[in-house]
Formats: C-alpha cells, sequence, structure tokens
C-alpha cells in the first residue's frame, strides 16, 4: 500500500488538469497514490482525465455535482494512507512538494500538518512564506489561513472526526484548518514547493465576496478560541476593522493599537502562546500602518509619516524604498 494519498478534485479544469497531473507525477517521492474525483464536470474534464494511464492514479466521478466540501470529504473517506495530501487539479507541485512535507512529517511524529511557501502565476504574481513555528501560524490564524496544499496525517482527521463543512464554502479550507489548530500541531517550511494558479474562473475569484464573509466566520472562531466573551462590538471591530488592516486616519492607529493590547489580555485561557501572540499583532500593524502610509509616492505624504511617527513602523529597507520612491515621484 502507498504511504500518501493525494486527492485531487477536479472541476471544470480541462486546460489545467493535464499539467497538475503530471507535476504530481514528477514526484521524487513515488511511494503515493493520486486520487482524482471529477466533480460533474461539464466542460471536457472528464475526457482528459480518462485519458490519463498511469498505474499511481485512482479516477473516481461523481455523477453529479456535490460541490468542492463533499468531495474532499469523500476522498478523505476513500484514503487508506498513512499520510493524505490535498492538491487542487489546476496548480503546479514542485518535484520535492511530497518529499519535503512527508521528510519532515516523518522526523517529528508530534506534528500532524506540514505545508510549505507558494508562488503566485497567472494573474497575480507574488511568493507567500507563512509564519514557519506553529505557535506563529496559530495566532496569524486570527486573520487568515497559513495552511495551503498541506500533507496531514490521516490518523488525525480520523481521531479527532474532523471533516470538511460544506456550510463554510467557499473558505472551507480555512475553515478545516481552523479545527485542525486545536488538535494538532502545524509547521510551514520556508521554501515555495508549489504554484497556485490565479485565473478568473477560478472560485476563489468567482465568489470573492462570499468567501470573505465565510471567512470571517473562521476568523470570529479563532477569536472565541482566544477568549469566548469578548463583546459584539469588539467582535465587529475585529472582522471590520483590525483583521483587514484598514486604517483610514491616524485615530485608526491609535485604534489598532488599544485593541491589539486589549486582544492580548483577553488570552486568559493561553490558548495561544502569548509571546508569539504579541509578536504576530504587532507584525499585523506594521504591515497595516505601512500598507496606509503608500498609499500614495509623494514627498509630502512622507513627510507625514515622519511627523506621524508612523515610520517607526517600517523596516529599515521599507523606509528607504518609501523615500526613494518619493523622491523619484516629486523629479517625475
Amino acid at each position: 500500500m502507498a504511504r500518501v494519498t493525494v486527492i485531487m478534485p477536479a472541476y471544470n479544469v480541462a486546460p489545467y488538469i493535464e499539467e497538475a497531473v503530471e507535476s504530481v507525477l514528477r514526484q521524487s517521492f513515488s511511494d503515493f497514490e493520486l486520487l482524482i474525483i471529477d466533480d460533474g464536470s461539464s466542460d471536457g474534464t472528464h475526457e482528459v482525465i480518462s485519458r490519463m494511464s498511469d498505474s499511481r492514479i485512482r479516477k473516481v466521478r461523481n455523477e453529479s455535482n456535490i460541490g468542492l466540501a463533499a468531495t474532499l470529504n469523500k476522498g478523505l473517506s476513500m484514503a487508506q494512507t498513512e499520510y493524505i495530501a490535498r492538491f487542487d487539479g489546476d496548480d503546479l507541485a514542485s518535484p520535492q512538494w511530497l518529499e519535503k512535507n512527508v521528510g519532515f512529517l516523518d522526523s517529528h511524529p508530534d506534528y500532524g500538518i506540514c505545508s510549505s511557501g507558494f508562488e503566485w502565476f497567472g494573474t497575480r504574481k507574488g511568493t507567500v512564506r507563512y509564519p514557519e513555528r506553529h505557535a506563529d501560524s496559530m495566532c496569524q490564524m486570527l486573520f487568515g489561513c497559513t495552511v495551503i496544499v498541506p500533507v496531514m496525517r490521516l490518523s488525525v482527521i480520523e481521531s479527532s472526526g474532523l471533516r470538511y463543512r460544506p456550510s463554510a464554502f467557499p473558505a472551507e479550507d480555512y475553515d478545516l484548518w481552523a479545527s485542525c489548530y486545536r488538535v494538532t500541531k502545524v509547521y510551514n517550511l520556508q521554501q515555495t514547493l508549489f504554484r497556485y494558479r490565479m485565473h478568473t474562473s477560478q472560485i476563489s475569484t468567482a465568489l470573492a465576496e462570499s468567501q470573505i464573509v465565510k471567512s470571517n466566520e473562521v476568523r470570529l472562531r479563532m477569536l472565541e478560541w482566544l477568549n469566548p466573551d469578548i463583546g459584539e462590538e469588539d467582535r465587529q471591530y475585529f472582522v471590520d476593522r483590525f483583521a483587514p488592516g484598514r486604517i483610514e486616519s491616524e485615530s485608526d492607529v491609535s485604534a489598532m493599537r488599544q485593541f491589539a493590547e486589549r486582544l492580548v489580555g483577553y488570552n486568559e485561557a493561553g490558548h495561544y502562546d502569548a509571546d508569539a501572540l504579541a509578536r504576530r499583532l504587532r507584525h499585523h500593524i506594521r504591515a497595516a500602518v505601512y500598507a496606509y502610509s503608500v498609499r500614495e509616492y509623494s514627498m509630502r505624504n512622507f513627510a507625514r509619516t515622519l511627523l506621524s511617527g508612523r515610520i517607526k513602523y517600517f523596516t529599515p529597507r521599507q523606509a528607504v524604498r518609501t523615500m526613494a520612491k518619493s523622491i523619484l515621484h516629486r523629479q517625475a
């Protein structure tokens, strides 16, 4: 029996799935099966999958479209391997994706999930790294998902009874990982091990507004884990202003600092590591202040940043870059 089941849900990804499958089949770690579940595609995805021939591939087709969460749960129920991995039918894996993730879990039995960095490509460019250590990534989950395309122990999922919740769609991944943080440890490799395709037809693009709503529900769950007695006013401020880092004036900066101090005080049960929580809150405020301060490049705006004291939230590199861009803007 293989050691890893790679679960690949597929729905209307005909232009991309062959390349995605090939990237999995080219893994340096070879002891895996690839479970492809076509969720009732209508664009030729099924025909592309049918032409694939490799002994490591298992093909399943839903008679009708049952949705992403239900399809993933079907894959979890079918898996019988030590590890399971989650991979979409339009992304690309580095050849060492499984080797690195499985290698970490093999040598760290106290961890249940291993994730990594990734690169956006397509309609969006960039590289993403989530906090490496469990304590930091758990605190970062207050603001957004910090697990993507992971390898995990099937025993963790089975013993805790966790499954994807259809009601959490299209934030079903964030929702599941939030629950996982309560029962196991998570590690994020600081390496780029897959490429995340961005295109206009993907779920996260088509359902952007719904994803914000559902993601806010998960953020509030993480906030309740900090302290279930947080009042409604603070809960609303958290999802409306603090989590998205929404700053529109100098008073907002002060309000965010005061709110962060309250959050530290709310951590009475100690579910979050105190040092990690303070560290991630500082990082979150710095990022929000920086984004607010560089909304336009001009010497006047840079002077306001200096006089207001917001420059202290900048790294030295950010300060130099902002000053240089402000000077160049003046000369343009």
